[in-house]
C-alpha cells in the first residue's frame, strides 16, 4: 500500500479506416452472466498517463501507459481493475437513413495483489433451485455469492443431481473482495430422467489452496415430456369413452 507500479499497453489499428480511440479506467466486476464496470475502488488506483481520447490512422500504433497506487490504507488485498479501450471509426456509415455505427471494445486486465492478512470469506447469499423440471426443457441453477475476505476467492466444485440417473455439473469462477458474484448452471433433462432427484452443490474455495466449503441440498421432480402425452392420450380416450363416442375404426376377428 502507498508504493507505485507503472505499466504500459499498445494500441494498433489493424483496420482500414481511421478510428477515434478512448481509454477509461474502471473497477472490473465479472460473474458467469455480468461484466460490469465501475468508477469505485481500484479504479481510483489507476492513472492514466497519456491522452484518453485520440485517432489513429490504419496501421498506427500508439503507448497508453499508466500508474497504479494503492491507498496507504485498504481492508483487501487483490482487486480487479481495467483499462478499456474503445475505437469507433472517424467516418461513420448511413444506411436506409439510419446511422450505423461498428466499433471495438478492448479490456485489459490490471491485476493487484497487496501484502496483507489473508482473510478467505465467500458467502451464499442465497440460491435457487428449480422445483420441476421437463425432459428437455433447461433448468437454471442460480447462487448469490459474496467474497467477504481480503483476498480474492478461487472457487471450484460441483452441482450433483442424483436420482435414478446421476449428472454432475462442474462450477468455476473467481471473486474478489467486496465484490457480488452471480453464478448460473444449466441442467436440461434427457429421455431416462424421471422422478425424484437430490441437487447437491458443493463449492470449494480458497485464495491458493481450496480449503473451505460452501454445501447445499435441495430436491427437484423431473417429469418426462413421454409421460405428459400418455396421460393427455389416456384421459382423451376415457373421455370419449364415456360419451359413448366410437372409435372412427373398429378391427373385429372372426373364427372360421
Amino acid at each position: 500500500p502507498g508504493e507505485t507500479v507503472t505499466g504500459e499497453v499498445t494500441v494498433k489499428n489493424i483496420g482500414d479506416e481511421t478510428a477515434n480511440v478512448t481509454v477509461e479506467k474502471k473497477r472490473l466486476l465479472m460473474d458467469s452472466i455480468h461484466i460490469v464496470y465501475s468508477d469505485k475502488g481500484i479504479a481510483n488506483w489507476i492513472t492514466i498517463n497519456d491522452k484518453t481520447t485520440f485517432n489513429l490512422k490504419p496501421g498506427e500504433s500508439r503507448k497508453i501507459r499508466f500508474t497504479v497506487k494503492a491507498p496507504s490504507k485498504i481492508n483487501y488485498s487483490d482487486a480487479m481493475g481495467a483499462l478499456v479501450i474503445r475505437g469507433l471509426p472517424v467516418t461513420q456509415n448511413m444506411t436506409g437513413g439510419m446511422q450505423v455505427t461498428q466499433g471495438v471494445e478492448l479490456v485489459v486486465p490490471i491485476r493487484v495483489g497487496l501484502p496483507g492478512p489473508i482473510i478467505e470469506s465467500l458467502q451464499l447469499l442465497d440460491h435457487k433451485v428449480p422445483s420441476v423440471l421437463l425432459s428437455f426443457i433447461p433448468g437454471e441453477f442460480v447462487y448469490e455469492l459474496k467474497n467477504n475476505g481480503t483476498v480474492q476467492a478461487n472457487m471450484t466444485g460441483t452441482i450433483e443431481i442424483k436420482g435414478l440417473t446421476t449428472h454432475k455439473i462442474p462450477i468455476d469462477g473467481v471473486v474478489y473482495p467486496d465484490d457480488n458474484y452471480t453464478l448460473i448452471e444449466r441442467w436440461t433433462p434427457g429421455w431416462t430422467d424421471i422422478g425424484l432427484y437430490k441437487v447437491n452443490t458443493k463449492i470449494e474455495y480458497g485464495r491458493f489452496q481450496k480449503t473451505k466449503t460452501i454445501e447445499t441440498s435441495d430436491v427437484l421432480v423431473v417429469i418426462p415430456v413421454w409421460l405428459i402425452i400418455l396421460i393427455i392420450v389416456g384421459v382423451i380416450i376415457w373421455i370419449l369413452r364415456r360419451k359413448g363416442v366410437e372409435p372412427p375404426i373398429t378391427v373385429k376377428i372372426e373364427r372360421k
